[in-house]
């Protein structure tokens, strides 16, 4: 492999890999903001609180981030659980012993 094609590959290796990281902590973000919003049905209840989740008309790209992390985070969430009782479900298959 040349120099130039190996210089290319660790530039798309650290660019993938920072690509990750991004969306890893837009999941953690998101995390935080539904058990920020979990809490906040309980003072405000849930029309207002999960109104929150929702960017108004025209709102800043930070409001759309935090719509995006929230999706991001049930996503992760719901594909971990997959995950798990997948595992399970495979666990109580299989003969004792």
């Amino acid at each position: 492999m040349s120099r130039r094609a190996e210089a290319v590959r660790r530039i798309v290796g650290w660019l993938v890999r920072g690509g990750l990281f991004a969306v890893w902590a837009l999941a953690g973000w998101g995390t935080l903001l539904i058990l920020v919003t979990l809490a906040g049905v309980v003072s405000d209840g849930p029309g207002v609180a999960f109104g929150r989740l929702v960017p108004a008309p025209g709102g800043s790209l930070w409001a759309w981030l935090n719509s995006l992390s929230v999706l991001l985070a049930l996503g992760a969430w719901l594909v971990a659980l997959g995950l798990f009782l997948r595992a399970r479900h495979a666990a109580a298959e299989e003969p004792g012993p």
